[in-house]
């Protein structure tokens, strides 16, 4: 009986333990803010078939205090809310503690995608130049080298106009 009792015993001591680490690995996981992303630049690569792809510079800001332990990112661009290209990326990187990377990702875009943003564009084309938007949306997931499989992601959102971004400011008159 005093094996048994020892036994047993050792086995709720071991539950306890077990249940006391993952509940301290979820309360630090939770803890951890995703970073900020947006799109800075996009370059195109040489086109295959019906097939383009793209590097896209994503500016990564971690407004953590400890570091953030990159293993990769899968990401997808819609524009004017029609899905135009997806990637992924399975680059380590360091995101230092509130600091920031430039992080490149290659996504693929097919001509059929681009034809179904062009009919949209053309559908909605009654409106004048000024008016013309490509309005961008990049969203995905940041795997983290760092915690329990599963558990080591952070979903992300970023939104833009790309014609900001291909367009140069406007210089001031005072130059």
């Amino acid at each position: 009986m005093t094996a048994t009792l020892a036994k047993l015993s050792a086995t709720a001591l071991v539950v306890l333990m077990v249940s006391w680490l993952l509940g301290g690995c979820a309360s630090l996981r939770t803890s951890l803010e995703a970073p900020r992303i947006s799109l800075v630049n996009v370059v195109q690569q040489p086109t295959e078939g019906m097939e383009t792809a793209f590097v896209l510079d994503l500016r990564l800001i971690n407004p953590n205090d400890v570091p953030i332990n990159l293993k990769g990112i899968d990401c997808r661009l819609e524009i004017n809310d029609s899905t135009i290209a997806s990637g992924v990326s399975n680059e380590a990187a360091e995101l230092p503690s509130l600091g920031t990377i430039i992080y490149p990702v290659t996504v693929y875009a097919s001509a059929s995608d681009f034809i179904i943003l062009m009919v949209r564009m053309m559908a909605a084309g009654n409106r004048s130049p000024e008016d013309f938007e490509l309005k961008y949306s990049l969203r995905g997931r940041l795997f983290l080298a760092d915690g329990m499989p599963g558990l080591n992601r952070l979903t992300f959102k970023s939104e833009g106009d790309l014609l900001k971004l291909i367009q140069p400011p406007e210089s001031s008159p005072n130059r």
